[in-house]
């Protein structure tokens, strides 16, 4: 029998029972890719993370990431929570870098009002992916009102930073009252694409730059609490609808409200010349449950 330490962690959340769950499975360089879908499905959490070694002595770790579907290249709140996770294992308490299947992620790791918090770049920059569907396509996909959808400078886009999603703004009520409408939302086709990020500016926290949901089903979420990797190429999609000023930028984008689990994600990035030049995502990470996995 083969044993596997674990432990789960509620991210881009300074309280349990808030924010977006994860498992993260150590040493698990002997599982094969059918065994860690399979333990994936059994924590069935939006995410899980196996912990790899390293192929290069200077990092700190390998992630591989898997929701109940299948690998992901790069997720943020497996990353912001694997961070934090390792850091306690091997006793560093300052900085690292982890290995994903996109590149080599370098993370700060500090702590704020006695919250662990961990904070990486993402080594891919945000980049349009395509021509997006109609807005009224991604209305019958939400069961929102026609016309609900911003057709004019905040129309939709696609975009990604290692991985896409497609972005659709609207005014905060109907972001809070969108559902998914299976039929419709596979129509969509986003076969490259996880999900639909819908978003609204402003929100319930009084810093709240953006309110967002993202819907996923065929990722095997339905929703997400809280979705790092959309929020690391969202400033290149509101960058492509709107100018933004050059110099430092800081958001928080508040999510997973409707699914009574708050999210506060918080992204940092630089923009020269209109264009995005870093981006930065930071979050709390808070410990929930440790236990050893038996195969």
């Amino acid at each position: 029998m083969k044993k596997f330490d674990f432990a789960t962690f509620d991210v881009f959340s300074d309280r349990r029972f808030a924010g977006n769950q994860l498992a993260v499975i150590f040493d698990a360089d002997s599982l094969s890719i059918e065994e860690m879908l399979a333990i994936a499905r059994e924590f069935n959490y939006a995410e899980s993370v196996f912990v790899l070694k390293a192929r290069d002595p200077k990092n700190a770790a390998r992630i591989r990431i898997f929701t109940i579907g299948y690998e992901m290249p790069f997720a943020g709140h497996p990353t912001v929570g694997s961070a934090v996770a390792i850091s306690e294992q091997v006793g560093i308490k300052d900085k690292l870098s982890l290995e994903l299947n996109t590149g080599i992620f370098p993370i700060k790791l500090f702590t704020q009002d006695g919250a662990a918090f961990a904070e990486f770049q993402n080594p891919n920059l945000p980049k349009e992916a395509g021509p997006a569907p109609e807005a009224a396509a991604i209305e019958d996909a939400l069961s929102m009102p026609r016309g609900a959808i911003d057709r004019e400078v905040g129309k939709p886009r696609f975009f990604g930073a290692g991985v896409n999603f497609l972005y659709a703004k609207a005014p905060l009520e109907a972001v809070r009252k969108a559902r998914v409408s299976s039929g419709a939302f596979d129509k969509l086709a986003l076969d490259e694409t996880v999900g639909v990020l819908l978003y609204a500016e402003g929100g319930d926290g009084e810093d709240a730059t953006y309110h967002v949901r993202m819907f996923a089903p065929g990722a095997g979420v339905l929703e997400d609490a809280a979705t790092g990797s959309a929020a690391a190429a969202f400033p290149g999609k509101i960058a492509a609808s709107e100018r933004l000023d050059d110099g430092a930028h800081r958001w928080v984008i508040e999510q997973g409200v409707e699914m009574g689990r708050p999210s506060r994600i918080h992204v940092s990035f630089d923009v020269a010349l209109g264009a995005i030049e870093s981006v930065r995502i930071a979050g709390a990470v808070t410990p929930v449950m440790k236990g050893v996995l038996e195969l």
